[in-house]
């Protein structure tokens, strides 16, 4: 039996709305996505599928849809997969979220820490340690999770991420979207989505909120052991209790904190711009 392979993939950002995205257009009858979201196959540093066999397997029951793929966060940033990708699916299409820059980034600390990756008590001090993480060479390989999701600046260089695939493949095989145009008119969205892998656009899905983080952990460092260490790792009914108790709403992120970080994305926002036309606030 011949498989049919991925034409089609959702590249990110982290914390944009991918998840939504990946459950409204896997409803679509023309569009067969696979079961597992984030993969991360084509990435060579942190995979949830690591056996070719595996994911060959997650598309065998395709049968008669036209746009065949997967939705994986990991490719945007991991600065290997956009050659593998090309190698292997030259003519593939690719759809793309951005959020402002710094509101990704802070969702994103805050999803590490509510998730008992993050040791960093603040979203600045997580800052302050990112080059020296990047710099580590043990850190990729032993941090427990995809290690650029502790770099919370530089997984937001979208012109950066963006260039190396447009350096293999045509302009008119990307949708780029901004999160807020995803966020407040999904169903135009998808319609111009549809339109863009030619599939039926007059199919409505609905749109359900997925994967909406509100909450974070009061106190990062005890969040991380519960997470973590023995022996909360072989009590999950009672880690699960505690870290309930310590979750509280994310708080508002500091003006100070957003105008340096947003200067710093400055160049980088005006790379996105010469590229692909799409602007982001």
């Amino acid at each position: 039996m011949a498989y049919k392979q991925p034409n089609f993939f959702i590249l990110g950002a982290a914390k944009s709305g991918t998840t939504s995205l990946y459950f409204w257009l896997k409803q679509h009858p023309e569009i067969f996505l696979s079961e597992v979201k984030e993969t991360c196959f084509f990435s060579e540093s942190f995979q949830v599928v690591d056996n070719p066999i595996d994911y060959v397997n997650l598309f065998r029951t395709a049968s008669k849809e036209k746009i065949i793929g997967e939705a994986s966060h990991v490719y945007l940033t991991n600065p290997a997969t956009a050659q593998v990708l090309h190698s292997l699916f030259p003519e593939a299409k690719f759809v793309v979220v951005l959020r402002n820059p710094v509101d990704r980034a802070y969702s994103l600390y805050h999803h590490m820490v509510r998730h008992g990756y993050e040791w960093c008590r603040s979203f600045e001090q997580a800052l302050e340690v990112e080059e020296s993480r990047f710099c580590a060479p043990d850190f990729k390989n032993n941090c427990g999770q995809y290690y650029y999701n502790f770099f919370y600046y530089r997984s937001g260089l979208y012109g950066e991420q963006l260039a190396r695939y447009l350096d293999l493949f045509p302009r008119e095989n990307f949708y780029i979207i901004p999160f807020v145009r995803l966020k407040n008119d999904p169903l135009a969205v998808l319609r111009e989505i549809f339109h863009f892998l030619s599939v039926d656009t007059e199919f409505f899905p609905e749109v359900a909120v997925h994967n909406q983080g509100t909450m974070t952990a009061r106190w990062p460092n005890f969040h991380y052991a519960l997470h973590q260490r023995w022996p909360f790792r072989s009590l999950p009914a009672i880690r699960s209790m505690l870290a309930s108790k310590n979750l509280v709403p994310v708080p508002p992120l500091s003006e100070k904190t957003r105008g340096q970080l947003m200067a710093r994305y400055q160049d980088d926002l005006q790379r996105l711009y010469e590229l692909t036309g799409v602007t982001v606030s």
